[in-house]
């Protein structure tokens, strides 16, 4: 299948009219400053060197000092030629002094020429600053943003000569503007803009008369606090906030600026705006917006929709966002063609500033609970699928935390063709230490920087981050010498010697900006400057394509990004070694597109608008893999509230959220698939009726109305009566039940034949009140019927101990528990999923449980015995939270390895064997009442993972033994928790987070390999293998993401759900979701892989906790072969059996019949395979249950094969 759709994709490009053009005007580079004796990629030049003495101090006698608590506190920066000498100049913004122009002199010198060219800015509290071409004369003028006064325009002569004229063109605007960002967005021709709102700061803070009215039975802000003030209802009760200032989207109209915000559907809330970014997230030519607001403002998505209008798609397409979201920036940061995000919070980098800055949540909770999208306390970075969803992987690439964060950059620092990121950091003072919170009964007659002004600064240290590939990033901030500590806000990129790499401008307060020139040695690269052909003269909103034998790299041409600033108008590519572009293509705004080919590297080319065509659109888009049928089948699942940290409240994850199960199987006899879906306790399960032809009805099982307390967790149809049906297992699990609770029974419902279900007679099944979950059923012990697993999960009220695990053997229909007799499964694991499996090829068939918190546990099977050989195995050493377990053939080799999911390597837990994730459970304070604490590593010193308000609310004596949140963060786990209660306290741990492969040596010994990247963003649950892409060979599903997870962890839902492409050697590769059309963003738990509508195509179920099921239908591609088994009664389906397929090339396929696997999941009682193109099978040989082997051969032409035991 993916090839079919690289072809198209080629037939796509070859119906599309081309231009390609003659070579663009160039001249060669500056030779690269390679810093002579440097060892650090940049140099930071010192103010006497470059002439640069511009301060934007902290003045705390100036009238409007109030402003330093905010965004408005520090300066932007601007850099352009300003005098058309083609050297970078730069201008500074200030609050308290006026603002700074510098003429680049050459050689790194600049000199200070403000007053003469007229951008000072008079007494103006300034901010932001763009540097764009407004009056369409091909030079740059200057935009200030301004706090409390119109802001100003410069218009430029074309030799730095200025004149203010924001009124002539309907830009003097008064407010709270931090930022202002320009771009086409009606594709007019000349530039609209953004203006960014902030917020009014009243003098005097707040007054001592009320600031609400009573109207018409209705509390109302008085008209003259209306600009400070609003009111909001949280959980039914009112609250009088401070609002933010309102935005303002300006349309050009021949040259003057109109009010278009509302005409567009601009939000007209009044938020505390920190950046705006332009940028076209999905690749449609039309620009689009992201507006990043502080506090519990929400961050806004903006999709242009090409008439003069915006549709606010955040919670369509971003997973979550940051909380107090403040610089911003857009890049491809792993060069798959598609342009992502990161937005920066403020989040510390260490334990010690997590924890004093993290305050009380608790008094939060209702935020946390209730914000749409929900917003999360650190830097957010979206990776485009291009599929209408975002992946959000900052803790997997190494960017979740950044400390109090002001701009973001990316650009390629080190010129190796990856984009790399910088960051700016520190505060004017600390205001978000937890032992100071900001008391607003204080603020009567009082601002907040009254009420700080006289604590220290805050200094924070500039970070850089080297892109590593594969979406990872590595802290480079000290090797390359941006590591600087101070207070930076706004930086810019620059190239200050015309030598093509990128040079760094950073404002500072209290002292001149830092410039970094860049030192980067050997490495190729080219600059792109654009020349539009209307009044947007410099190509704002251009795309750029570049192709060299390393690959391809793109760029969106927006120079307003970051914080409060614009960069140099130039576009820069980092080549590394390659010494030829095979290709350029330039996107211009409004569809025009011109293609450059064989370009030498190390030039600046000039490139004009007036040199493109108008390009045919693209109509023709290749159908994906699966497509969703919301309508096929509309079971869902329910889950009832339940406040699992009443129990226990340090708890780390939900115990009563794992559901549903689902269950596959013929249950009325017509030849078709049925299902069930497993119900939440006080909601009953659900039997889908499968009726032929793509059609299903769902009906509640009502045999399950007398347990209809329980809480359904793992589920099978098994034949366990020996009549020839399947009847039904059900085991109860989940903890809203106290301990030995009757709602724990497992339960057994007995098929008529007919689809109709029963209860079993008490006496079937032995009574066990353990919180029950993975359930695998098998014949184990070969005497013809099928027995059965039955995983425990935690003791309610009590985790992480573990429930008892039972092994339950059928005799005749009738169990009994026999799990004595295996001293290995006494040892009480949380177990999470099972499966039966021959791991040594000896024809006795073992059993494989994933736990949380221990190994992948491998349980031999000696003849009927069960013994443990997960060390033997190599398997002990990796203790993980391991969600699920499944097994297939992955190399073709003849014998079956394990894939088990686990949480990721996407959260805040960062497990290795040297310093792995631990929890305690006991009695730290000689209560008599246990408590759970988590406790990870850095620097090796363990410390708590949950803060000092949460540990003292659940611990009294923390908090009187501590006091602050100071000496909490300071304390370690020893210090905090006195040794003697740790050492006798429960303790577990993990050290492997990723989801991965057990590769099978034949013998039983296994060693794991990882799956790749975007496997481990997101926990993963459910699993299925399948030919998903039609090459032969089986691919991997995963269903992913995780709600559960206590309220500070926030919801893991960064997945979509995923296929992974396997090559038949046992590697895999990601399949984009815009390929596979797996777009899944929900809790997602379970997954059946079955032919849903008939058409022989294996199409995916998959239950979502909380939702509907999501049925998807594969779309096409070659049709796979399915082997089917016909057993003797108690075993007609062959359960446990093995199957062999010989391809004509002498290739095999193997594969076993299951009864239980993945996570809470049966698959169909079959084993469906493929085969390359130009092989068939040829001869198929079963290993039955009984150890019996037969071989048969195969008809050609046939697609589905009946087995049936002699």
């Amino acid at each position: 299948m993916l090839r079919w759709i690289f072809i198209a994709l080629q037939l796509m490009a070859a119906t599309a009219s081309q231009s390609v053009a003659a070579v663009p005007r160039s001249s060669p580079l500056s030779p690269l400053s390679t810093g002579g004796n440097s060892t650090t990629l940049f140099t930071t030049l010192p103010a006497a060197q470059t002439g640069i003495s511009h301060i934007n101090p902290i003045d705390t006698s100036h009238g409007l000092k109030r402003l330093y608590t905010s965004t408005l506190g520090g300066g932007g920066i601007a850099a352009g030629d300003f005098d058309g000498d083609d050297r970078c100049d730069l201008y500074f913004v200030s609050g308290a002094r006026t603002n700074t122009l510098y003429q680049n002199k050459g050689l790194g010198r600049f000199e200070d020429i403000s007053r003469t060219a007229g951008v000072e800015g008079g007494s103006a509290w300034g901010s932001g600053v763009a540097a764009v071409d407004i009056d369409g004369d091909r030079d740059l003028d200057l935009y200030v943003c301004n706090y409390g006064s119109p802001n100003q325009l410069f218009i430029n002569d074309g030799k730095a000569n200025f004149v203010e004229s924001a009124s002539r063109f309907g830009l003097a605007r008064s407010g709270a503007f931090s930022m202002a960002a320009f771009a086409d967005y009606d594709l007019d021709g000349d530039l609209d803009v953004y203006l960014l709102g902030h917020r009014f700061y009243r003098a005097g803070g707040r007054p001592d008369r009320p600031v609400t009215v009573v109207k018409n039975g209705r509390t109302q802000i008085l008209p003259e606090f209306e600009d400070y003030y609003g009111i909001s209802q949280r959980g039914g009760k009112m609250q009088i906030n401070n609002v933010g200032a309102p935005d303002k989207l300006l349309r050009n109209d021949n040259g003057r600026f109109v009010d278009a915000t509302r005409a567009a559907g601009i939000s007209s809330g009044r938020y505390h705006g920190n950046s705006v970014t332009w940028w076209d997230f999905n690749h449609d030519g039309l620009p689009d917006l992201h507006v990043g607001n502080d506090f519990e403002d929400p961050d806004l998505l903006y999709r242009n929709n090409g008439n003069g209008t915006f549709t606010d798609v955040t919670e369509r397409q971003l997973p979550h966002t940051s909380w107090f979201t403040m610089g911003a920036d857009c890049g491809d940061l792993n060069n798959d063609g598609l342009i992502d995000f990161l937005s920066a919070d403020m989040a510390g980098t260490t334990h010690y500033k997590a924890k004093t800055t993290m305050g009380i949540m608790g008094s939060s909770a209702w935020f946390m609970q209730n914000a749409v999208p929900p917003q999360y306390m650190r830097n957010c970075l979206f990776i485009n699928t291009g599929a209408g969803r975002f992946h959000e992987t900052a803790f997997y690439s190494g960017l979740a935390y950044s400390n109090w964060t002001w701009a973001v950059k990316m650009g390629d620092l080190d010129c190796d063709g990856l984009v790399d990121v910088f960051i700016s950091n520190g505060m004017t003072r600390n205001f978000n230490n937890s032992d100071n919170p900001l008391d607003v009964r204080k603020l009567h007659g009082k601002t907040e920087w009254d009420l700080y002004e006289n604590t220290p600064t805050r200094p924070e240290q500039n970070l850089s981050f080297r892109n590593r590939g594969g979406l990872k990033f590595v802290d480079e901030s000290k090797r390359w010498g941006l590591d600087k500590t101070g207070m930076s806000y706004g930086a810019v990129w620059f190239d200050l010697e015309g030598d093509g790499d990128l040079d760094l401008a950073v404002s500072n307060l209290n002292e001149p900006p830092s410039i970094h020139r860049n030192n980067t040695r050997d490495a190729n690269r080219i600059i792109l400057k654009l020349e539009g052909a209307d009044s947007n003269t410099s190509a704002i909103g251009a795309a750029l394509e570049l192709t060299t034998s390393e690959g391809k790299q793109i760029r969106q041409f927006n120079p307003m990004r970051g914080f409060s600033s614009c960069d140099e108008g130039l576009i820069q590519f980092g080549l590394g070694a390659s010494d030829l572009i095979q290709s350029l293509t330039v996107k211009w705004p409004g569809g025009r597109e011109a293609t450059f080919k064989n370009l030498a590297t190390n030039r600046r080319y000039t490139i004009r608008q007036s040199d493109a065509v108008t390009v045919a659109k693209k109509t023709h888009i290749p159908a994906p893999l699966f497509r969703a049928e919301e309508s096929l089948i509309t079971a869902r699942h329910w889950e009832m509230p339940f406040n699992d940290f009443r129990l226990q409240p340090l708890l780390p994850n939900r115990q009563s959220q794992w559901g549903p199960s689902l269950a596959c199987g013929d249950i009325d006899g017509d030849g078709d698939h049925d299902f069930f879906i497993g119900g939440c306790a006080g909601y009953l399960g659900s039997l889908i009726i499968n009726e032929g032809a793509g059609k299903y009805i769902t009906r509640p099982f009502t045999a399950a109305t007398a347990h209809k307390g329980s809480e359904d967790l793992g589920a099978l149809f098994f034949d366990c009566d020996g009549d020839n049906d399947l009847d039904l297992v059900v085991a109860s699990g989940s903890v809203e039940h106290p301990p030995a609770n009757p709602s724990y029974a497992d339960r057994l419902y007995l098929n008529n034949g007919r689809g109709s279900f029963v209860a079993a007679k008490s006496g079937t099944i032995p009574i066990g009140l353990d919180s029950s979950g993975a359930l695998a059923a098998a014949d184990f012990d070969r005497d013809g019927d099928l027995d059965l697993f039955i995983g425990g999960r935690s003791v309610p009220g009590a985790y992480p101990t573990a429930s008892r695990s039972r092994i339950l053997l059928n005799s005749g229909g009738k169990f009994t528990d026999i799990t004595t007799r295996f001293p290995a499964l006494l040892e009480k694991r949380i177990v999470t999923g099972a499966i039966w499996s021959d791991a040594d090829g000896d024809g006795w068939i073992d059993l494989f449980l994933s736990t949380e918190w221990g190994p992948i546990r491998f349980l031999r099977n000696d003849k009927g015995t069960l013994v443990d050989a997960t060390k033997t195995a190599g398997l002990s050493s990796l203790l993980g939270w391991w969600t699920g377990i499944n097994g297939a053939d992955i190399d073709h080799d003849g014998d079956i390895d394990i894939l088990a999911t686990n949480f990721g390597l996407n959260t805040k837990y960062k497990a290795t064997a040297e310093t792995p994730e631990i929890l305690f459970y006991g009695d730290f304070e000689n209560s008599g009442r246990k408590r759970i604490v988590e406790a990870g590593f850095e620097h090796g010193a363990c410390y708590p993972h949950r803060g000092f308000s949460c540990s003292r609310n659940a611990m009294p004596f923390v908090g009187t033994k501590l006091k602050t949140f100071h000496n909490f963060a300071l304390a370690t786990l020893p210090e905090i928790y006195p040794g003697t209660s740790l050492g006798k306290s429960l303790r577990v741990e993990t050290n492997t987070l990723s989801s991965g492969i057990f590769r099978n040596d034949g013998k039983g010994s296994f060693t794991f390999e990882p799956l790749p990247g975007i496997a481990q963003v997101s926990p993963s649950f459910g699993s299925a293998f399948l030919d998903a892409t039609g090459n032969g060979h089986p691919d991997i599903f995963l269903a992913q993401n995780f709600f559960g997870p206590q309220i500070e962890t926030r919801p893991m839902n960064n997945g979509l759900g995923l296929i992974l492409e396997g090559d038949g050697t046992g590697n895999f590769t990601e399949v984009s979701p815009r390929t596979s059309g797996v777009i899944i963003p929900e809790d997602a738990k379970s997954v059946v892989a079955s032919d849903l509508n008939g058409d022989g195509c294996l199409d995916l179920l998959v239950g979502i906790n909380d939702g509907p099921v999501r049925s998807l239908v594969r779309t096409g591609g070659p049709l796979p072969y399915r082997v089917s088994l016909e057993g003797p009664a108690g075993n007609l389906r062959g359960i446990g059996a093995r199957i062999s397929i010989r391809l004509s090339d002498d290739s095999l396929r193997t594969g076993e019949i299951r009864a239980g696997a993945g996570y809470l999941s049966q698959a169909p009682p079959s084993f469906t395979f493929s085969a390359p193109d130009g092989t068939t099978p040829a001869t198929l040989t079963v290993r039955w249950p009984d150890g019996a082997v037969t071989t048969s051969r195969l008809p050609t032409g046939e697609r589905e094969f009946l087995i049936r035991k002699p």
